[in-house]
């Protein structure tokens, strides 16, 4: 038995369910990083109506299991694939699902009560299925949370590092044809997430218009760093903490966007060029409804 699902997290409440207005419409997107690019897109989400974005639509960011470091772009591809196929599926299409798995150790019925009224079956029966269906990564309260979501407004997306020094760039061409023929978004940082944290952290063309190589290159500068990542820890001190969005990252939203603007925002372009097109989704949630 193998762990061929990956939606999964040790916290899928969100603050945003308590309040009044409840998202009409979601991005739901999945990306690359375990923990950067979380908090900042919940940071994001958290903060939507300060930043201008309606309350009506909002961010959701596809979540995978901490020891989960499948990140190449057709593994990011993947799990938003997960998601969609949840979407699609019913009761009866998720009871198959895992009776396929578990057929010789568990009943259909058993299963069945399982996901309909668990609290009807023995402790112990039910703490022994719940580590089974654990040791396949699929998360029963995470996937529920998901699948309460199914407006035909919400929208895939992905987001992807080009990594020259892992992706290739016929890897990345054939991903984004992809996306492209499914109808996901695709956003691509180049040379990785972090320029666009870099963005709302630094003047770009003052402070590093000579050294626009050195980001595209992002080559390793210490044990901990990159060019990049050490350019971004030097400025937002992130920490145990986490990235402090709301103070190192809200106020510079605007400013973000403005230089990444200056960049090429094509995805094809984006593969050669430094840059990054997130703006174009901070742009989309602010339009939202106007």
């Amino acid at each position: 038995m193998y762990n061929r699902y990956r939606l999964t997290s040790t916290v899928y409440d969100r603050e945003d369910e308590a309040q009044k207005i409840i998202p009409e419409k979601r991005v739901f997107l999945s990306v690359e990083g375990n923990v950067t690019e979380k908090e900042y897109f919940d940071g994001l989400s958290k903060n939507r109506v300060k930043i201008g974005i309606n309350a009506k639509v909002d961010v959701e960011v596809l979540r995978r299991g901490k020891k989960d470091t499948n990140s190449a772009p057709q593994q990011v591809i993947e799990l938003l694939e997960e998601y969609v196929r949840l979407r699609e599926q019913n009761e009866d299409d998720i009871l198959q699902e895992i009776s396929e798995q578990f057929r010789e150790q568990f009943s259909m019925d058993f299963i069945k009560q399982f996901l309909e009224t668990p609290d009807k079956l023995p402790k112990k029966q039910r703490n022994l299925f719940a580590t089974e269906l654990k040791k396949i990564g699929y998360d029963i309260n995470y996937r529920k949370y998901l699948k309460k979501y199914n407006n035909e407004r919400d929208e895939f997306a992905v987001l992807i590092d080009r990594d020259m020094q892992t992706h290739s760039e016929s890897n990345m061409y054939e991903c984004i044809k992809y996306c492209r023929d499914k109808g996901y978004k695709c956003y691509i940082a180049n040379p990785c997430f972090e320029f666009w944290l870099l963005m709302h952290l630094a003047d770009i063309e003052a402070e590093f218009g000579d050294q626009l190589d050195k980001i595209k290159e992002n080559k390793k500068v210490s044990e901990q760093h990159t060019f990049l990542s050490r350019e971004v820890s030097n400025r937002a001190h992130h920490g145990k903490s986490g990235i402090n969005f709301a103070r190192r990252y809200l106020p510079y939203m605007d400013k973000a966007v403005i230089q990444a603007k200056k960049f090429p925002d094509d995805e094809y372009e984006l593969v050669d060029s430094i840059g990054c097109n997130l703006w174009r989704l901070i742009e989309e949630l602010k339009n939202y409804g106007k």
